[in-house]
């Protein structure tokens, strides 16, 4: 057993030792984006909750540091449906089946210039058939339609708010920030009716915390635990918010993972790591660049990107 897996839970990274942090964000496959959108759904109706998804991940024991992320996502809430008896061991069997047999197509090979409204196709798997987790989430979505739990539409909808809507969202609020003082003290007051007074439907999301990066301070964001998130703002999190590494470091050492991801603070500024958690998270409101006077709220979102709602860079212009 691995010294990690004797403490409280593998969730619980903060201080622990870790190396370089990757700081490429690789993306998630179809499936991973709806095996997302099923947790969310599912939390969202209550059927699960975070703590309770996370006490069944952390009780795989050493398989927990053998699955990869979106893995344990499936197995923890398939632990939890089950032991509110939502579903069956009998049911998940035999859905499994039906859903592997809808991936028992022929294979065409397509040329390699072949493309999807101008972008490359993403595929979830090469020839060898869906991977099993994958198989999982898809029959545990098609149990819960079953059940009336859950619409198909909703998970459909989630995911395209994640790939075309949540990650425009952030920007937003902070170019309102920017340019409305009004606005942006109520929002550092209360962010979540500061945010909906703007038209933005948080979904029930759980209370959101903005803090302001100033001449003074710097903030920087974290989940130690898993990686809660302000979805609903931001879209989805970087590959690099859930390694290891990331939520290791950053709470022992924000200015050296900084400095990873080329930001350099002067001494003098202070750095503060703010840990989210299931009831709680955190967004950066980035300092408003020199140079942006009476610049529109369109032309200063574009400007904002979501590592600089987490706190890892700085707003810049493009001088070039």
């Amino acid at each position: 057993m691995n010294d990690l897996s004797e403490k409280m839970g593998p969730h619980d990274l903060g201080g622990d030792d870790a190396g370089p942090i990757d700081i490429q964000d690789y993306g998630m496959k179809h499936w991973e984006k709806q095996s997302n959108a099923l947790r969310m759904t599912v939390t969202k109706k209550k059927l699960a909750t975070l703590d309770e998804m996370r006490r069944a991940a952390e009780d795989l024991g050493e398989r927990y540091f053998e699955l990869s992320y979106f893995e344990r996502l499936a197995e923890a809430l398939v632990i939890v449906l089950k032991e509110k008896k939502i579903i069956t061991d009998e049911e998940l069997d035999s859905q499994i089946v039906v859903v592997k047999e809808r991936f028992n197509v022929p294979i065409v090979d397509l040329p390699h210039d072949h493309d999807h409204d101008g972008k490359p196709i993403q595929e979830d798997e090469s020839g060898e058939g869906p991977l099993y987790h994958q198989l999982v989430s898809l029959a545990v979505q098609d149990l819960l339609e079953r059940h009336s739990f859950i619409d198909s539409v909703e998970i459909r909808e989630k995911i395209e708010k994640f790939d075309a809507d949540y990650p425009n969202r952030g920007p937003k609020v902070v170019a309102r920030a920017w340019v409305d003082e009004e606005f942006k003290s109520q929002l550092l007051k209360d962010a979540n009716p500061a945010i909906e007074s703007m038209g933005i439907d948080l979904e029930h999301a759980v209370k959101l915390i903005v803090v302001e990066n100033t001449l003074d301070i710097h903030n920087i964001v974290v989940c130690t635990l898993c990686s809660c998130y302000p979805r609903q703002l931001m879209g989805q999190p970087p590959t690099w918010y859930k390694s290891r590494s990331y939520r290791s470091r950053v709470v022992k050492d924000p200015r050296g993972v900084l400095e990873e991801f080329g930001t350099k603070l002067p001494l003098t500024m202070q750095v503060i790591t703010h840990d989210s958690n299931a009831d709680m998270r955190y967004m950066v409101l980035p300092r408003r660049p020199s140079g942006t006077e009476g610049w529109d709220e369109a032309r200063l979102e574009s400007i904002i990107s979501r590592d600089a709602l987490v706190g890892i860079s700085i707003p810049e212009i493009n001088t070039q």
